[in-house]
């Protein structure tokens, strides 16, 4: 249950940092900054790339935690 809610959690904080590096990219083009979703195809792309990490980053902390945690 914890590596469900690592993942959730990891992907909501990638998820939002990806938006907010979308959007300055796009500011660099426009004159002023502007906080919109890409088009659907970019949004389920960058969802994809930000789930995928999630996973691993929840995999991994599950991995450490059991090898770092002391045996009772």
């Amino acid at each position: 249950m914890g590596g469900i809610i690592v993942t959730g959690v990891t992907f909501g904080v990638f998820m939002t940092e990806a938006l907010i590096h979308y959007n300055m990219g796009k500011a660099q083009n426009e004159e002023e900054f502007r906080f919109e979703l890409p088009p659907p195809q970019e949004l389920v792309k960058i969802a994809a790339v930000t789930g995928v990490f999630s996973l691993l980053s929840g995999v991994l902390i599950g991995v450490l935690q059991n090898r770092v945690s002391p045996k009772a």
